[in-house]
């Protein structure tokens, strides 16, 4: 993020749009009133830095009783349009992250893989891999309450913008989720055609390729991806097709 909760929920709450401020005391209340649970006092902590690892249930009720997108805490988007809850669960969102993001040449990532990436690199602290579990298949009748540093490490683990700018919010913004499945959708299908390990070969090699050698490449991934030509020859002084 660019900037820290505590700098986006102060603001939200002094220059909210069209109202007067928000006091920690009416923040709390009207949480509560929607049968959350929070109090003024660890609302003062969140908007002064004294505490900025608040759950997703958190993260999500304030957003609500301020009028806003969750995603807006993690440099997302500011306006609420109509109900935000996901239409998908946490879970059910990292369960696709897990099954549609990961190398060609192998199967998806293990809990175990994730924990050791995220805790290595310290930028998040830690996490365990069992906790990750808990999160891809919480009990039957739950649903997880990661806080907001797991959140941000797993979007970083799997690639939404290294963790920052407005794509981190996936797990916070249906609407953007949306939009990044359907990217995610077009890039399986490559990956299951084999187009991203055959690039990724290409890529291996082409740096000891003529200027030439390259250009016949092109023109040959071009002419079988638009015709559907798979039968290449050899063309003396052209290009194999």
């Amino acid at each position: 993020m660019t900037e820290n909760f505590a700098t986006i929920l102060d603001r939200l709450c002094t220059r909210p749009e069209g109202r007067e401020p928000f006091a920690n005391t009416e923040l709390a209340r009207l949480i509560t009133r929607s049968g959350g649970e929070i109090t003024d006092g660890y609302i003062s902590h969140l908007r002064k830095g004294h505490r900025d690892n608040p759950t997703l249930q958190t993260v999500e009720d304030l957003a609500a009783a301020l009028g806003v997108c969750p995603a807006v805490f993690v440099g997302g988007r500011r306006e609420r349009l109509g109900p935000e809850r996901p239409r998908r669960s946490f879970s059910g969102k990292l369960r696709h992250l897990f099954a549609a993001i990961h190398p060609p040449h192998r199967g998806p990532y293990t809990p175990e893989e994730a924990a050791a990436t995220i805790t290595s690199g310290g930028r998040f602290g830690s996490i365990s891999s069992s906790y990750i579990r808990e999160l891809l298949n919480p009990a039957p009748g739950t649903q997880p309450n990661p806080r907001l540093r797991h959140i941000l490490a797993l979007a970083d683990f799997f690639g939404l913008s290294d963790g920052q700018g407005p794509q981190v919010s996936y797990f916070l913004d249906d609407r953007l989720a949306e939009v990044i499945d359907a990217e995610l959708a077009g890039f399986i299908a490559l990956r299951d055609a084999g187009v991203v390990e055959f690039a990724a070969r290409l890529a291996r090699h082409a740096s000891e390729w003529t200027p030439e050698l390259r250009r016949q490449a092109v023109h040959a991934v071009t002419e079988a991806v638009e015709t559907g030509e798979t039968q290449w020859t050899f063309r003396p002084g052209g290009v194999s097709g």
